[in-house]
């Protein structure tokens, strides 16, 4: 429908285009929106324009006067005969189905005396057996074991040879053993060749040239002889007298600094080899650290040990052959030697310590109670086959099913009967709104007054001034005291005259009138700003209005206009603004969102054509929403945006498991959220510091108590 503003000079459009079934406008005070609703209430006089802004517009004279919501009294009598001769109808079949079920319960009762007999025959045995297990010579079980633990460990039964037993009972003699890991000495086979070889193609240059010596053998044997001889000697070789000179010559030919270096490097490299060779024949192991399952192992790892050391050893006396025989030969090179690297001890170290791990690693205790239950399960297949436990298995599954197919059929009955007190039930109810339209000015109150019940210490009483003419109206009486305290709605607070007058507009909604108008209902800031506490109560009965008409149940037209962002946040949640499948994949109309901004002295009409381009309603709002709340010591209120919190975070995490571990919040965040008559019965007296602490522990459950912490803490700023 199209509003004209053309008489009203605040807007800068003459036409505001309201051709949803669902509007939203907001607008911030001062914005136009009662001129709108004024403006509609005029321009619409072939509709029944109900308009909503607060307790004045229901309150006539100072009193909030009677509703008639039903029908004629006579009317509702003969409606109320032909209930209850349903009701006698119905009963009487039932009586015919309770007879059936006493004969099937008669039959299961025979039957479970057949199961609970068999079931402690064999329960007697499970106990004897697990006695005689239990006081075992080989001690193969704890001394708690019982009849229960027979039971569980039945499907293990298995035979074992007599070769099998004895493996089994010998692993129990094993001892705990601990191998020593090997730390192998590193030697650079490489380097000890090498520099032998340097060493070999080394000659000693003469610092003075002696013309007799003309070969190398010449120069050895004057050598020697001066090492037997002394000045003054007489030459064992040539028996002649040594001069002094001739001694001197020689001792100045062999003492030069160069012949000294050369054998100091000789002996100081076969020193070194002695050390590395010493190093090599220490390596030692011991095959007795080892059990007896890697003892071959070991022992061909030994095998492999000394093969490698007798290499080594080879390599080292080769090399230190060759260097003693160049103590003899100082003044020529001598050709290098040729020999093969022997193995190093690296590899040999791994495989030997990979193997000390295996054997060290191996759970003894794990072994021989592997043993211990083979021993067991041996003795439990034999026990099991000398009283035939399966067939007497099979024998009480049968009469168990039994059981189950008979008591399948009581539930068939039962469900029949359930079917017929569903019945009878919805047919009493029926009889209760017949009786209903008989005080049907009452009926306002009650419906008022269960909504208020936790909220106010007040309820609504109906006062009938004049039985024909229903002139009647609705007076305040005071809960807590206990004699009749009445009083006048002018002495409400704010908050809550606004919400029973919110209600009152509500239930006079479906007041029985002559006028069969559709309606055009028209919220003008339902939500006063002192009455947030309320606030749950405001959105669960518009959301209530919108459901009738998103399922077509009436042709009305629902505006609601507000100035509250947090109250347009919660009460637009969940609406869409194109047409299209909702998040439940339900195709279903679009609503109408519009946005009143004061600019200058107009105020822009502006069309909200998408939700990203309306207020937020991200997830970092949902939780500065429900700080505001707990701040406000508002638990009611909460319960809605924690489940909205909870939702989102699933949806985007893939956490459908959330409340696994937490099924008391799970009926609190999912139920709560949803309802509004059970709120104190489900939340059990429990504060904001309550829920908080609930919802922090949910996350904290699932690993998430980061997250909470963070947005949290985010939401406080």
């Amino acid at each position: 429908m199209d509003v004209n503003l053309k008489s009203v000079n605040i807007f800068n459009s003459d036409i505001i285009t309201l051709d949803k079934k669902i509007n939203f406008i907001f607008g911030k005070n001062g914005t136009g929106k009662s001129t709108l609703s004024r403006t509609i209430k005029e321009q619409f006089v072939d509709k029944d324009v109900r308009i909503f802004q607060g307790i004045d517009s229901v309150v006539a004279n100072g009193r909030l006067n009677s509703i008639t919501l039903g029908n004629e009294n006579v009317e509702a009598e003969k409606n109320i005969k032909k209930l209850e001769n349903k009701i006698a109808v119905v009963n009487e079949e039932k009586e015919k189905i309770l007879q059936k079920k006493l004969e099937v319960t008669t039959k299961l009762e025979k039957v479970n005396q057949s199961y609970q007999s068999k079931y402690n025959e064999i329960t007697s045995f499970y106990k004897s057996s697990a006695r005689q297990i239990k006081n075992d010579a080989l001690h193969i079980a704890n001394t708690s074991y019982d009849a229960r633990d027979f039971e569980k460990e039945a499907k293990y039964a298995f035979h074992l040879s007599e070769d099998e037993k004895n493996i089994c009972k010998e692993y129990l003699k094993i001892d705990s053993k601990k191998a020593a890991k090997l730390t192998c000495p590193t030697i650079d086979f490489k380097y000890f060749l090498d520099s032998t070889n340097k060493i070999l193609a080394k000659k000693v240059e003469e610092e003075k040239k002696i013309l007799r010596f003309t070969d190398e053998q010449k120069v050895e044997f004057a050598k020697l002889g001066m090492n037997i001889h002394k000045k003054g000697d007489v030459c064992a070789f040539c028996n002649n007298r040594i001069s002094d000179n001739t001694f001197d010559e020689l001792e100045t030919y062999f003492s030069a600094s160069k012949i000294k270096e050369s054998e100091n490097e000789i002996e100081k490299k076969l020193n070194e080899i002695k050390i590395v060779t010493k190093l090599s024949a220490d390596v030692e192991v011991d095959i007795k650290e080892f059990y007896t399952n890697y003892a071959d192992e070991a022992s061909l790892l030994v095998s492999e040990l000394d093969a490698i050391k007798r290499e080594q050893k080879h390599f080292f006396e080769s090399l230190k052959n060759v260097l003693e025989t160049k103590k003899s030969n100082l003044f020529s090179p001598t050709l290098p030697i040729e020999i093969t690297i022997p193995n190093s001890f690296d590899h040999f170290g791994i495989k030997y310590n990979e193997l000390v791990d295996r054997n060290n690693s191996e759970d003894i205790v794990r072994i021989k109670k592997f043993a211990t239950d083979l021993l067991r399960f041996d003795l439990l297949e034999t026990y099991m086959n000398q009283f035939e436990l399966d067939s007497k298995i099979i024998v009480l599954s049968t009469i168990d099913n039994d059981q189950k197919n008979i008591q399948a059929d009581i539930n068939c009955i039962e469900g029949r009967i359930s079917e017929f007190d569903e019945n009878v039930s919805s047919i009493q109810k029926d009889i209760q709104k017949e009786v209903e339209l008989t005080t049907s000015e009452e009926k306002l109150a009650t419906n008022i007054n269960k909504k208020l019940n936790l909220y106010v210490p007040f309820q609504l009483e109906h006062l009938e001034t004049n039985a024909q003419s229903h002139k009647g109206y609705y007076r305040i009486r005071n809960k807590e005291t206990s004699d009749q305290e009445y009083r006048d709605i002018g002495t409400l607070s704010k908050g809550e005259k606004n919400i029973i007058g919110f209600l009152y507009f509500i239930e006079k909604l479906n007041e029985r009138t002559d006028n069969l108008q559709d309606k055009i209902i028209v919220f003008d800031d339902p939500m006063d700003s002192n009455d947030d506490m309320m606030q749950y109560i405001i959105i669960t009965e518009i959301q209530g209005l919108m459901k009738a008409i998103d399922k077509n149940k009436n042709n009305n037209i629902l505006i609601i206009m507000t100035h509250n962002v947090h109250f347009y946040i919660n009460i637009k949640y969940n609406r869409v603004y194109v047409d299209g499948p909702n998040r439940f994949g339900n195709e279903i109309k679009c609503d109408r969102f519009i946005r009143l901004e004061k600019k200058d002295t107009n105020i822009n009409i502006k069309v909200i054509e998408s939700e990203g381009k309306d207020f937020s309603t991200s997830y970092e709002l949902l939780w500065k929403e429900l700080y505001f709340l707990y701040e406000n010591k508002k638990p009611n209120l909460m319960l809605n945006s924690i489940r909205r919190i909870i939702e989102t975070f699933q949806k985007f995490n893939a956490k459908f498991d959330f409340y696994n571990d937490h099924k008391e919040a799970q009926k609190l965040f999912n139920v709560n959220s949803h309802s509004i008559d059970d709120i104190e019965a489900e939340l059990n007296g429990k504060d904001a510091d309550d829920l908080y602490n609930l919802m922090k522990d949910c996350f904290e459950t699932n690993g998430y108590l980061d997250h909470f912490k963070l947005h949290w803490k985010n939401a406080k700023k």
